[in-house]
């Protein structure tokens, strides 16, 4: 068996690994819907889903640097520092954006844990109560279905409070890596 060594698809220096980004102007970063200055506008939709792609790739410990080849020469209106600061206040809205849904996200749940154990005890006060005849018949199903439909009232709020807010946290995750990532962008000129 012919062992092959696969090439990492991104280069590795200075200790970190690069996410290149190649582009003909700066404008290109922008969405070019938005009608805000330059530095004001948020960043193209494809320009961030292939950054934070490409950050998922590698874990939320390695180390990372996004690397922006202009073929244009700087411009006065739109210097690096320009640039720069756009991108970290996108990424600051989108951690803000993801800190605030993962906190209507646990009101939700809370409020969903509130109403299920409010059902599940209904549902199990009410079977409590019944009278069964012997053999039970009809009224015992009726029983088993109140308590099952009780115990089902709250595998939603559980689920939610268990594993549903995990991605959300991860996002936010990896957005605040990507705000702390340094940000080289080379014009043509270098």
């Amino acid at each position: 068996m012919v062992e092959m060594k696969m090439k990492h698809r991104y280069r590795h220096a200075e200790g970190k690994r690069w996410i290149e980004i190649r582009i003909k102007s700066p404008q290109q970063l922008f969405d070019s819907r938005d009608p805000a200055p330059f530095w004001e506008r948020d960043l193209d939709d494809d320009f961030v889903e292939y950054v934070v792609a490409s950050a998922r790739e590698f874990s939320i410990s390695t180390p990372l640097k996004i690397v922006i080849h202009v073929e244009e020469k700087e411009h006065k209106e739109l210097p690096k520092e320009a640039i720069r600061e756009a991108i970290r206040s996108y990424l600051m809205y989108r951690i803000d954006v993801q800190r605030s849904e993962l906190k209507s996200f646990v009101k939700r749940a809370q409020v969903f844990l509130v109403i299920g154990l409010l059902i599940l005890i209904s549902c199990l006060s009410i079977a409590q109560g019944m009278t069964l005849s012997h053999p039970p018949g009809w009224e015992g199903i009726l029983r088993d279905g109140i308590v099952i439909f009780g115990w089902v009232s709250i595998w939603k709020p559980i689920e939610l409070i268990l594993f549903d807010w995990y991605p959300i946290y991860e996002t936010l995750r990896f957005y605040k890596k990507l705000f702390q990532t340094e940000i080289d962008i080379r014009f043509a000129s270098e």
